[in-house]
């Protein structure tokens, strides 16, 4: 699903594989987590460092299908029922100003939807969608 003219987002479902439509991405934050390091030696200078600890993967969306509530559903059904959750992938291809394309994916990439939109007559819904990954590989 494209955000702007420079991003797309395909998100794959970890139980089958398939590519979930999301609707329409207005807006998505990528936030790199970490854990800080610190080693602090007797009569010297401490040292400092970051521990990688995946990705979290914010989504604002305009709400033009059902898919990410039934997805949500199936995932309810499948945890009370003791089901494997696998997790799916996150595909991100970017258009670079001098008409390259890189792409990445976000691996073992788990989703919750948040929020379900505030629904009001006459008025677009607005749903959050997030999401957690291990690690961002490159694929080209």
């Amino acid at each position: 699903m494209n955000v702007g003219t420079d991003y797309t987002f395909l998100y794959y479902y970890g139980m089958t594989g398939a590519l979930v439509q999301m609707g329409d991405i207005q807006n998505v934050r990528v936030t790199a987590q970490k854990h800080d390091l610190a080693v602090r030696p007797f009569n010297n200078f401490p040292r400092y460092g970051y521990a990688p600890d995946g990705f979290k993967i914010d989504f604002t969306i305009t709400r033009n299908v059902s898919t990410l509530e039934d997805l949500m559903v199936t995932f309810a059904n499948n945890f009370q029922n003791g089901t494997l959750i696998r997790p799916g992938y996150l595909n991100e291809s970017t258009n670079n100003w001098d008409g390259t394309i890189s792409r990445y994916q976000y691996v073992n990439f788990v989703t919750f939807l948040t929020d379900h939109g505030d629904i009001s007559r006459e008025k677009i819904v607005t749903i959050k969608f997030e999401g957690m990954a291990s690690k961002k590989i490159q694929i080209a």
